[in-house]
């Protein structure tokens, strides 16, 4: 079964809670650890050992506590790869060691999953950005970074392997071949740059999640875990005038669904991505159950059916 990817990482110590929308922190400062540095055993990452093979749970030693003022990197293996270059979507494999005990907190390696994500400082922090630019695929990096290994939890120096499996640029926008539109609810038009626009719904509101496909893709299916990079609009089937909310808009990113499946969006996102291939664009006509609900949210009214076309670009882990 697969999980979520590292939970330290969806808590926000290395991808930014803002899914790529929001503006990059001017302080990418840490907490400082609460083991205090006098106390410290060891304080360098060249106090610690790293054992095993790439492509296989690393063993982590050191003698605890181990405190480190600020973020270090050190590449223990060279790949032989390609680099890894901005705005690509990187797939790795993480283990995450806490300072304070020297043991293991979680690792992707115990799971069927490895941790997908973009190399945009938009969209995760710049520290782990810094650590892992223009390294080759194949590589095992370290690194060490001062934060909470779980909400809630006192601050320590972490200490992250990476072991780095591939790098893709990814897709910019849906490609394959355009499908027949005549028996969906809403007909799809793109403007010159991919970005969509739709006609006015026919037919009655679904009281269940539909999905059309309008482009068909030639990737790999999405699976539950995953972690998936899309371009989307959303419109309320009551007004197709306006979005309400998309990404198309310029030098929009593309935003981040991770892990899908059990990602914090929509059910009908989450429902609705799996089993769908890269490259595809598909349109999900959410139910109000599938959608926010009652209550609504922002500038959608409460009991709203919605409507959104997404661009599905990669999908990773």
């Amino acid at each position: 079964m697969r999980t979520k990817v590292l939970s330290a990482i969806a808590a926000g110590l290395l991808l930014l809670s803002a899914c790529g929308q929001g503006d990059e922190s001017e302080d990418s400062t840490t907490p400082p650890p609460s083991v205090a540095a006098q106390d410290a055993k060891s304080t360098s990452l060249d106090d610690i050992t790293v054992d095993g093979k790439m492509g296989k749970k690393p063993k982590v030693s050191f003698e605890a506590p181990l405190v480190m003022d600020k973020t270090e990197k050190k590449v223990l293996e060279e790949g032989t790869g390609d680099k890894v270059a901005d705005g690509e979507q990187v797939t790795a494999q993480m283990t995450l060691v806490s300072g304070t005990t020297g043991k293991t907190v979680e690792s992707s390696y115990d799971s069927d999953s490895a941790a997908g994500f973009p190399m945009d400082k938009s969209q995760i922090s710049e520290d782990l950005y810094n650590a892992l630019i223009d390294v080759k695929v194949g590589s095992r990096v370290m690194m060490s970074l001062n934060g909470s290994a779980q909400q809630g939890e006192a601050s320590q120096t972490l200490v992250y392997v990476i072991d780095i499996e591939d790098t893709k640029k990814p897709l910019t926008r849906a490609e394959g071949e355009k499908a027949d539109q005549s028996d969906n609810p809403v007909t799809v038009k793109w403007a010159d740059d991919g970005a969509p626009s739709i006609s006015k719904p026919k037919g009655k509101k679904p009281t269940e999640l539909e999905s059309y496909t309008t482009i068909e893709g030639k990737g790999d299916e999405v699976k539950k875990g995953q972690s998936v990079a899309v371009k989307y609009s959303g419109w309320l089937w009551d007004d197709t005038s306006k979005t309400f909310d998309s990404n198309w808009k310029k030098d929009g990113e593309p935003f981040v669904v991770a892990p899908v499946g059990e990602a914090q969006v929509i059910d009908g996102w989450n429902e609705g991505l799996v089993g769908k291939k890269v490259g595809d664009q598909v349109v999900l006509v959410v139910p109000p159950d599938k959608g926010y609900g009652k209550q609504g949210k922002d500038s959608i009214p409460g009991n709203s059916t919605l409507i959104f076309v997404v661009d599905i670009l990669s999908a990773q882990g």
